[in-house]
């Protein structure tokens, strides 16, 4: 019998793809090297939760949006290294398109940084790369997106101030609950509060700037392009949360995880939604222009289908 140490402990949340589905045939198909029978043995011994409550009956059927919590008698495979997709590359600078769940630097030990999966891509190479990356800016944890390096000390002071003189262009993208109006300049004084958050505050914080555009607007939530004039921690999720449109899946600042469609069915975010899309900046060593992109996130494109259609549909 596997020992309690060895027990593996998952959580999932229902996608639209498994409405309609069986409970054990869910848990099965989306629990890498989890058979039928193993989503037996939990239910039996009443280690399946869904939305909270104890289920047993293996022939549930799911109506998507369900969080299910479970307990298996099975150690938890190995996790995969994350790919981090190379968007920009010369002698002074790297761009990577960083995905969510990844820290940029070091944090907990064994887990996988992107700064530390550089470090091995610069090492691996032929003849194996002497430069040091630095980071130039931060991303939070569950934001995707361009996040730029420097990979020597001349290319890091240049953008370093190109950073602090506020030169660089941040674009994101961010998927926010509400109708937010077409244009919106958010101005104010931000400071580190309770429990990880950021607020805003009349005095005694430091001054924040983001500009707000929408593109598209759909039922219960919307698509906008944010434009941080500042680089506050937390900016543009206290800013819009503020505002009363916060990111989708961002709970920490009351953003929902689930949007109901008018179908009935719902859209869950495994995340907060926030994207860091496109930087723009000026090249160290040429001083040309540079603009890098990072592909639009896969789960972003369930919320834009049904924008998509609404759109199609006047």
């Amino acid at each position: 019998m596997t020992g309690a140490g060895e027990r593996r402990r998952e959580q999932l949340v229902v996608s639209g793809a498994g409405r309609g589905r069986r409970l054990d045939l869910f848990l099965s198909e989306n629990l890498s090297g989890v058979s039928r029978k193993q989503v037996k043995r939990a239910l039996d011994a009443g280690r399946v939760f869904v939305d909270g409550r104890v289920v047993r009956h293996a022939g549930l059927r799911l109506d998507g949006g369900e969080t299910v919590r479970l307990t298996l008698d099975s150690p938890a495979p190995p996790s995969p290294k994350p790919e981090l997709p190379v968007l920009y590359r010369d002698a002074s600078l790297l761009a990577v398109n960083k995905p969510p769940g990844l820290p940029v630097h070091p944090s907990v030990d064994g887990v996988p940084n992107a700064l530390d999966l550089v470090r091995e891509l610069l090492e691996s190479e032929e003849p194996p790369g002497t430069a040091v990356p630095v980071l130039l800016h931060r991303l939070d944890v569950d934001t995707s997106g361009v996040l730029l390096m420097a990979l020597n000390a001349a290319a890091n002071r240049d953008l370093a101030a190109q950073f602090a003189e506020r030169r660089v262009v941040k674009d994101y993208l961010a998927l926010v609950a509400g109708r937010p109006p077409w244009q919106l300049q958010i101005e104010d004084q931000l400071k580190p509060g309770v429990r990880g958050r950021t607020v805003r505050v009349q005095s005694g914080g430091r001054p924040a700037c983001t500009r707000v555009r929408a593109r598209a607007l759909g039922p219960g939530f919307a698509l906008v392009e944010a434009y941080p004039k500042t680089g506050r921690t937390h900016q543009i999720r206290a800013h819009l949360a503020a505002e009363g449109f916060p990111l989708l899946g961002d709970t920490l600042y009351g953003g929902p995880a689930r949007i109901p469609l008018p179908d009935g069915g719902l859209l869950t975010a495994h995340r907060h939604l926030l994207h860091a899309s496109r930087l723009a900046f000026h090249h160290p060593e040429t001083a040309r222009p540079v603009v890098i992109e990072a592909p639009m996130p896969e789960d972003f494109k369930p919320f834009l289908a049904i924008l998509a259609v609404m759109e199609e549909g006047g």
